[in-house]
């Protein structure tokens, strides 16, 4: 699945609309929200002068982090930090400089577990230049018939937590609050779903665009793993992006 999630992201650089980096132009930035242990980062790192990943779990910010110093790439450059958007008046870090204007944002396979959509998105959008462009990766409504199953192992109560594209040990299980009725009676987010909570988030109507990626024949994953992901089934799944008005 995370290949699959990366080769997507990958091929549509260009459909995104990330403006070239360049010397003497302000730094390209982007942030990976519920980033995991950088999945989406690592894919899109080459485009980028700074990336930056929020999460809400200290493991995978610690994993995410170790990664890229392992990789040799500098702090300066790709940094995650433990947080959750909308920020409270305890995530100081994320009031600091460094999280705002940025020139892309992404959120990958987290959106189906956050309850109060529309102020997660908002929030992003808020953290975006003028201009500047969200992508959501997410299950598409055929998802709910390719047996989306939940296992009651680990339930999330919390805000979000982070699925099968990022690769590490979850088991995608859900216990049956609030998060994991919305996703067994949405079932997925088709277009018309996705377009009107961006644009009640704050994104301009006319940019919206939707891919759906419905082949789920395997391929040989080459992104990082960590630990095994038992429900991590291929999917059918979406990108989609709106900008920022």
């Amino acid at each position: 699945m995370a290949k699959k999630v990366a080769d997507a992201l990958s091929e549509n650089v260009e459909w995104m609309g990330v403006r070239s980096r360049a010397e003497g132009s302000p730094p390209v930035k982007l942030l990976d929200y519920a980033c995991g242990f950088g999945m989406v980062s690592s894919t899109l790192l080459g485009h980028f002068d700074i990336v930056r990943g929020i999460d809400i779990s200290d493991t995978s910010v610690a994993g995410y982090n170790e990664i890229a110093r392992k990789s040799g790439i500098p702090a300066e450059q790709m940094l995650a930090v433990q947080g959750t958007i909308p920020s409270t008046e305890m995530d100081t870090v994320l009031a600091k400089e460094d999280f705002s204007d940025f020139d892309l944002i992404a959120i990958s396979m987290a959106l189906h577990h956050i309850d109060d959509r529309v102020g997660v998105l908002s929030g992003l959008c808020e953290r975006l230049r003028s201009g500047g462009v969200l992508v959501v990766v997410d299950l598409t409504p055929e998802a709910h018939s390719h047996d989306h199953s939940h296992s009651n192992e680990q339930g999330h109560s919390h805000n979000h937590s982070h699925a099968q594209s990022h690769g590490h040990d979850h088991d995608h299980g859900h216990d049956h609050s609030a998060a994991s009725h919305t996703i067994s009676k949405h079932g997925g987010f088709g277009p018309e779903d996705m377009k009107a909570l961006m644009v009640e988030a704050g994104f301009v109507a006319e940019s919206f665009d939707y891919k759906p990626y419905l082949d789920i024949t395997p391929v040989k994953a080459n992104t990082p793993s960590h630990g095994s992901c038992e429900s991590a089934r291929l999917k059918p799944f979406f990108i989609a992006k709106g900008v920022k008005k």
